[in-house]
């Protein structure tokens, strides 16, 4: 598993949450790969974020710059993972939706 290192932050690897700019707008996304030189990252953007407002948006793949990535707070409401979870189901992601299952599980 690859993983990169940002700035005194730890390793970030695949499937973890951070927010990237993408375009004109800031993205929640999970990555999914990074690249052979690991100056980009590649993820699966969920929501898009208009003047700091959350939009959930049909899931789709974008290219970063490591520079543009932000990790996420691994810490989730009881909400979050409701919505998360919801957002598993709606996609028939199996393995995301037991993901997130096991971590809300640990979490409460």
């Amino acid at each position: 598993m690859r993983e990169k290192l940002i700035k005194g932050v730890a390793a970030l690897k695949v499937r973890d949450w951070v927010l990237a700019a993408s375009g004109r707008y800031w993205y929640m996304s999970y990555i999914d790969s990074f690249s052979k030189n690991l100056e980009t990252v590649h993820v699966t953007k969920i929501a898009r974020f208009i003047r700091g407002i959350p939009e959930n948006i049909k899931p789709a793949p974008a290219t970063c710059s490591m520079s543009l990535i932000v990790p996420l707070d691994l810490s989730l409401l009881q909400e979050d993972y409701d919505e998360l979870i919801d957002l598993a189901i709606m996609n028939a992601d199996k393995e995301w939706f037991f993901e997130l299952r096991e971590r809300m599980l640990q979490d409460v």
